[in-house]
């Protein structure tokens, strides 16, 4: 036998081998559980805080700490889905002159990239689209992973005229504040 035959005959085995030793990292798909997952937020109005959430969204989730370049996560907000606990406001929130759900019925978050920064302790950097403009933002949060369940909590503070919400009278925040914190619970399986 060749030597260029028995190093192409070790190679042969050698290769397999180490591709089953090496483990495959690979981010996991994960399933919102919608009863135990919240996307609130909270502002001022004429000086007075007042909180709200999005009741309807929807999420695709593929995350897995061993593999942060391989996770991306998309999230569309259905706007109309407003709950203030005061209908006017409700109503106001999904006019033209702020959200125009006619025209753009979803706002859109979507992941560029994630990085750790402690133990459970996560950043991601993503696209934020509302009204048509996007902007990026960085989204710290806390993530707990217990077997197949997965808790993830964080808070991201915006500022509504950056993404055009309010316009004309409602671009001046005196009478409501340009400050928006966002806070997201996500309660997930795979």
């Amino acid at each position: 036998m060749t030597s260029l035959f028995k190093n192409i005959l070790r190679a042969s085995v050698i290769v397999p081998a180490i591709a089953v030793w090496v483990p495959a990292f690979a981010a996991d798909t994960w399933q919102v559980k919608a009863d135990d997952s919240d996307i609130k937020f909270s502002g001022t109005q004429l000086g007075a805080d007042f909180e709200g959430a999005f009741d309807k969204f929807t999420a695709e989730i593929v995350f897995s700490p061993d593999d942060l370049a391989g996770s991306k996560v998309s999230v569309l907000i259905d706007i109309a889905s407003v709950d203030t606990e005061n209908a006017d406001r409700d109503s106001q929130i999904i006019s033209a002159d702020w959200f125009d759900v006619a025209q753009w019925p979803t706002a859109r978050f979507e992941t560029k990239s994630f990085r750790e920064i402690g133990p459970g302790q996560y950043e991601a950097v993503a696209d934020l689209t509302i009204r048509d403009v996007t902007k990026e933002v960085v989204l710290p949060f806390n993530l707990e992973i217990e077997g197949n369940e997965a808790d993830a909590e964080g808070t991201l503070v915006i500022k509504r005229t950056d993404f055009g919400v309010g316009q004309g009278q409602w671009s001046d925040t005196s009478q409501v504040g340009d400050e928006v914190t966002i806070r997201i619970d996500i309660d997930a399986t795979r």
